[in-house]
């Protein structure tokens, strides 16, 4: 049974959310809450195994909750369903550590399956998170996350994400900096948390993207 919660600040969509849910024998909808101190509770109070967050909430953004929730449920996944699909958005909350994200305009196939995919273990940061992020950093901007972006990966997870950026695989990676190939893999799972990506490519839609990912100084290793 995946255990749902569902966090939005307009009743009817939670309560449509809910009903949607309720339907799929395998989801069990355990709590509901109308803003960002509502999901945090409802994180350490029912320990969902997906919680579904609106961003625009009344208290606060969505994202400001993000690492509270992490801290008073580590399993919990959440999965961002929200109007407001602009790259910002989508960068703020991928730097906070998502895990999933849809627009309001999925419909309930897609929802559903969504929730099956990150209560499986999964993530769905897909091309349209991609894509989103490239257009970002090319444009210039950094955003509220940005810095911390660039300041969350290693000297070495650097390194890794450079050269998985040139197209090497993990054998060449591991030739050019001298490891084994399971530390370069582990070094890429990493780079992948850390980023709030899901696939190599996106470490290379990123780094070529340049801006924001360009320069140093890294923590140490």
């Amino acid at each position: 049974m995946v255990r749902i919660a569902i966090v939005d600040d307009h009743e009817v969509v939670r309560k449509g959310l809910g009903a949607v849910l309720a339907d799929c024998p395998d989801f069990e909808v355990v709590a509901m809450a109308a803003d960002a101190a509502g999901a945090v509770e409802a994180a350490r109070t029912h320990k969902p195994d997906v919680l579904v967050l609106d961003l625009r909430l009344p208290d606060r953004p969505g994202t400001q909750a993000v690492p509270e929730i992490r801290a008073v449920s580590p399993k919990t996944r959440i999965l961002v369903l929200t109007s407001f699909g602009q790259d910002r958005t989508v960068v703020a909350a991928v730097s906070a550590g998502i895990d999933g994200f849809l627009t309001k305009t999925a419909d309930s196939r897609e929802l559903i399956e969504s929730i099956r995919t990150l209560a499986a273990g999964g993530t769905l940061l897909g091309a349209q998170v991609g894509e989103a992020l490239v257009r970002y950093v090319r444009s210039g901007e950094d955003p509220a996350g940005g810095a911390r972006v660039r300041e969350s990966l290693t000297q070495r997870e650097w390194d890794v994400a450079q050269a998985v950026a040139e197209g090497l695989s993990n054998r060449e990676v591991a030739e050019r900096l001298s490891l084994s190939e399971k530390t370069v893999k582990n070094h890429v799972s990493d780079v992948l948390d850390k980023l709030g990506l899901s696939r190599r490519s996106q470490i290379v839609l990123l780094l070529q993207g340049g801006g924001a990912m360009a320069g140093s100084p890294w923590p140490d290793a």
